[in-house]
């Protein structure tokens, strides 16, 4: 069911996208190739969406439709953000083509490559996953990259304790029968049209990232936590205290699937709200940066691990709502956009630099779009020693000018919490940040 949530059935678009600069030669060849093989590793890239009794499932094919390359010819530094931004505005249709593309902006030595993906098959990791998977096929053809993956299904990747607990399944069917009955209560109202969508793309400087990194260690801190932080006090200054209603994050769901294999790909995850309101022995208003810092660091922990306890039900429950997807759907389609903030950190990306014939440069973007709004996603990794920040979000949600004085926030807090005595500077992504398009 989430990854249906994810499709939309094909309506909608909910994508992810990384763009990496490249400098340095690559052939049409090598990138088919590549993209053939890291076709024939995963399985949910061979597949098809097939309506079966009125629900989609994904169908392996025998010989499946390549995956999508377009080429670009490119014309200057900024050609990737206006191409991201109208593949990502793209709808999938996955009863003809694998649920993936990539895009060559293509020149003689500087190159970009936009890997976009349906959320339905890939989260932020599992897209990592694939561009790295990607490069190292660009640079070397025979290189080994692992037997092919499973479509890790329920039945293949949940415990089977979990799956036979009868506990477990008492609690699922008393839910999904409350919550049938609650459906029937709910009138869905009509849909909801937004505003221009946009993308705001701005970089920490690596003296200042580095700096608040060593802090955060100093002060005993995670740096998701730190920059939550940042994140949320930003808002809640910008937006007023009660315009947004709810922080959340999402949650890494491998973990508790001991028998999935870390190199298969998967969309699916869980999240946590992140509140100050409900930080243990601190004052939000009064306390300062590291001390909430801390007290989140340890409420966040707290909730991953309290996570395990309800996520088996909650997974499993949803494949018992396919039948009422439609009204789930228009529900949430009534349901007014923009009152919560989504804060996706990816990390520290471990990804190669350096090949024999070409040298990854830059990732200049990893960001999501989903329609009809992305309001409000916060997309935070870090690379080549510097921290990277992408908000997505529509201009009736949350105003462009509003989301620069929240770039503006996030590096005062940073700068001043990492010990600088003045803002840094925001490191050109070489990109305009507005999104000129309208999701529909």
């Amino acid at each position: 069911m989430f990854e249906r949530a994810m499709y939309l059935e094909g309506d909608l678009h909910v994508s992810v996208m990384v763009t990496a600069r490249i400098w340095g030669r690559l052939t049409e060849e090598n990138l088919k190739h590549a993209l053939a093989q890291v076709q024939a590793k995963h399985g949910i890239l061979r597949c098809l969406i097939v309506q079966e009794k009125g629900r989609p499932y994904f169908i392996v094919q025998e010989q499946p439709p390549p995956i999508p390359l377009r080429i670009v010819e490119r014309q200057s530094d900024e050609d990737w953000f206006d191409v991201s931004t109208q593949e990502s505005l793209q709808r999938f249709d996955g009863t003809k083509q694998p649920l993936a593309k990539l895009i060559w902006l293509r020149s003689d030595l500087e190159n970009e490559l936009l890997l976009v993906c349906s959320h339905a098959i890939c989260d932020g990791l599992s897209l990592l996953l694939l561009l790295k998977e990607l490069l190292l096929l660009c640079d070397q053809p025979d290189a080994d990259i692992g037997v092919p993956t499973s479509l890790n299904a329920i039945e293949e990747v949940f415990p089977a304790k979990v799956l036979s607990d009868k506990r477990i399944q008492r609690q699922i069917r008393w839910k999904v029968a409350l919550f049938k009955l609650s459906l029937r209560f709910v009138r869905s109202g009509r849909r909801w049209t937004y505003g221009e969508v946009y993308r705001n793309i701005w970089r920490l400087d690596e003296p200042t990232s580095q700096l608040f990194i060593a802090r955060c260690k100093k002060e005993g801190v995670n740096v998701f936590a730190a920059l939550s932080l940042a994140f949320i006090q930003a808002f809640q200054k910008v937006c007023g205290p009660k315009r947004i209603e709810k922080f959340e994050a999402p949650v890494d769901f491998r973990r508790y699937l001991l028998n999935m294999r870390p190199d298969s790909l998967f969309a699916v995850a869980p999240t946590i709200r992140l509140s100050l309101q409900d930080l243990r022995d601190v004052d939000p208003i009064t306390s300062d940066f590291w001390t909430l810092a801390r007290a989140l660091k340890a409420d966040m922990t707290n909730k991953i691990d309290r996570l395990e306890s309800s996520v088996y039900t909650l997974f499993l429950g949803m494949e018992h709502l396919h039948g009422v997807y439609d009204q789930m759907f228009a529900r949430a389609q009534a349901k007014r956009a923009g009152f919560q903030v989504s804060l996706s950190y990816v990390g520290k990306l471990g990804l190669d630099q350096s090949y024999s014939n070409f040298r990854l440069q830059d990732i200049c973007d990893i960001s999501g779009m989903m329609s009809p709004t992305p309001a409000n996603l916060v997309a935070i990794y870090s690379f080549a020693g510097q921290f990277r920040f992408s908000l997505s979000s529509d201009e009736s949600s949350l105003p462009y000018s509003q989301a620069l004085q929240i770039q503006q926030q996030v590096l005062e807090t940073l700068a001043l919490n990492a010990g600088k005595q003045e803002t840094p500077a925001v490191v050109s992504a070489d990109v305009p940040s507005m999104v000129h398009g309208e999701v529909s």
